[in-house]
């Protein structure tokens, strides 16, 4: 590193925030740990930059405060203190940021933040600064939003978040070999997939400040037990750096898995810019298992990882779907609402400890209303490249989350998959009346169900997350799943009506129809694809007028 460059997070302005006004700027860490009360939110490039600064800035409190604590000290009576201060403790953290004041420079020249030093490949050469961005493609340009020198070179601050990134969510695939490491064959490091956040489903609490955001995602203990932080549980930057990353290195706790060293990294400064970067893999992690020390994902049992390693069971990280709103996949935040002893899915860590706030001592209170953040990649192609972004919340009562709210919980767990059970009968009817119209193609008929699923995937949205938000102590669980079917029943039907208006007359007749696995279905007609229909909503979302019915019926 030069010595006569250098750029201190802990000084220099960086992290973009919003503060109470609306307006965006950037902040060194010192004014954001300052303003944290008067901070909107974080604002930075991509919602994955938010989540992987928040977890860097969650890693500073934690061990700032740490010192003061006794070892006895109950966390829930660690965690109120902080809450019902007016501000975060900054003279703990000031003494914290000053104790390690050079290893936040990015520009330091023994331990450059996130970096390595002197870190350099045979040729001595480096790669276009695009390496690590996530949002610029690394071929074709055309439709980059960058041009001119921001396509070209970063500034310092830049630099600096997207450093913090590349180590939480870079994509995989071959990097450059560097000098020293004993993985390098013939001048490359091959895979070992993608940064440690980007194997998560990532989730965190959103309040109505930073303060608030901050506080509601520490976690003042282990997240299995109820001690307070091991000493053993260290970020990168107290951490000696290694010049080569290794296969076998293990976690030490949350702190370790915030800042884990995916990559090894240089930044190449000149002229007041970044211009290049060496980037090569870093410390390997494998995924399962690793819920005890990372708090802010789900857990999905994995029957194929079982199989494979003769043990039982095997958690993975449960990953967001870019096609699936995070209400649909509430198991995401509650986990499975099954008695198994090895359930399909676990709850976040975050969220058992939310839970405790709720529960113990009613430090959160429980008429308080929490947005839940959903942030993360999809990837392709052997997660060498990001196919989509996922961006999305909702937001519910803290009641909830308490060991009362069970019962609502397993209803809107019951409510979104049943609803959902609705939207693809709906997309079956699209689909059959396809038939009934004579067409045959599988495309063509895969298309209308798709088309008429995603419509009412869309209107449905809306009005499920305000219904979720307004669950709370004084809801019943048999009048609240009354209302959510007679509303979903609406907006679904309204969607089937809106298909039969735009229908060929010949569908009245119909026309010879097969399933999409060429077996002969017989004769297709749009009234009796409107049976079909009808006799399917009713099973996924029966009212009590259905039921009595088909008595009389009987």
């Amino acid at each position: 590193m030069n010595q006569d460059v250098s750029f201190n997070l802990i000084d220099e302005p960086w992290v973009r925030i919003r503060d109470e006004e609306g307006e965006e700027r950037e902040v060194s860490l010192l004014e954001l740990f300052r303003q944290a009360p008067h901070i909107k939110c974080l604002a930075n490039d991509l919602p994955t930059q938010d989540f992987a600064i928040l977890r860097v800035l969650l890693a500073i409190l934690q061990r700032s405060v740490s010192p003061s604590l006794d070892e006895d000290a109950d966390p829930l009576e660690v965690w109120e203190s902080l809450w019902s201060a007016p501000e975060l403790p900054l003279d703990d953290i000031c003494k914290y940021l000053d104790k390690w004041q050079s290893r936040f420079d990015l520009f330091d020249e023994e331990n450059p933040f996130m970096q390595v030093a002197g870190l350099r490949t045979a040729k001595d050469d480096y790669s276009d600064i695009k390496k690590i961005i996530a949002d610029m493609p690394d071929g074709d340009m055309l439709f980059s939003l960058r041009v001119g020198e921001g396509a070209v070179t970063l500034s310092y601050a830049e630099s600096a978040r997207w450093l913090i990134h590349v180590q939480a969510f870079d994509t995989s695939g071959i990097k450059s070999g560097t000098v020293g490491d004993p993985r390098v064959k013939s001048g490359k490091s091959y895979p070992i997939g993608t940064g440690w956040a980007g194997g998560l489903g990532g989730l965190y609490f959103e309040g109505l400040t930073l303060f608030e955001t901050l506080l509601l995602n520490f976690i003042a203990c282990d997240i299995d037990g109820g001690d307070l932080f091991s000493d053993d549980d260290l970020p990168s930057w107290e951490r000696s750096a290694e010049s080569a990353g290794v296969d076998d290195r293990f976690p030490t706790g949350k702190l370790d898995l915030y800042t884990w060293q995916s990559r090894r990294v240089r930044l190449i400064p000149e002229n007041g810019r970044v211009v290049g970067v060496v980037l090569t893999n870093g410390d390997k992690l494998e995924p399962r298992d690793m819920r005890q020390y990372e708090p802010m994902t789900a857990w999905r049992r994995s029957q194929a990882q079982e199989k494979k390693l003769k043990i039982s069971p095997v958690y993975l990280p449960r990953a967001h779907q870019s096609d699936r709103a995070l209400w649909r996949g509430l198991d995401s935040v509650f986990g499975d609402d099954s008695v198994d002893r090895h359930p399909s899915t676990l709850k976040p860590g975050l969220e058992k400890w939310v839970s405790r706030l709720v529960d113990e001592g009613c430090l959160l209170s429980r008429e308080r209303l929490l947005r839940i953040r959903a942030v993360g990649f999809e990837y392709g192609t052997q997660n060498s490249i990001i196919t989509n972004l996922i961006d999305d919340s909702v937001e519910l009562s803290a009641f909830l989350l308490s060991s009362d709210g069970k019962s609502l919980v397993s209803l809107a767990q019951e409510c979104a998959r049943l609803t959902s059970d609705a939207v693809f009968a709906l997309g079956a009817f699209a689909g059959n009346l396809c038939l009934a119209s004579g067409g045959s193609g599988t495309d063509e008929v895969n298309g209308a169900r798709q088309s008429a699923r995603a419509r009412a995937f869309f209107e449905i949205d809306s009005s499920f997350r305000l219904w979720l938000a307004s669950l709370d102590e004084d809801s019943d669980v048999n009048a609240e799943r009354d209302r959510w079917r007679r509303l979903a029943r609406s907006i679904i039907k309204a969607n089937a009506a809106n298909l039969l208006r735009g229908l060929a007359s010949g569908a009245i007749v119909g026309a010879p129809a097969r399933s999409g696995a060429g077996k002969n279905i017989g004769w297709m007609t749009a009234s009796r694809a409107e049976t079909i229909f009808n006799a399917a909503l009713k099973k996924a979302l029966p009212l009590e007028e259905d039921i009595q019915t088909k008595k009389e019926v009987h």
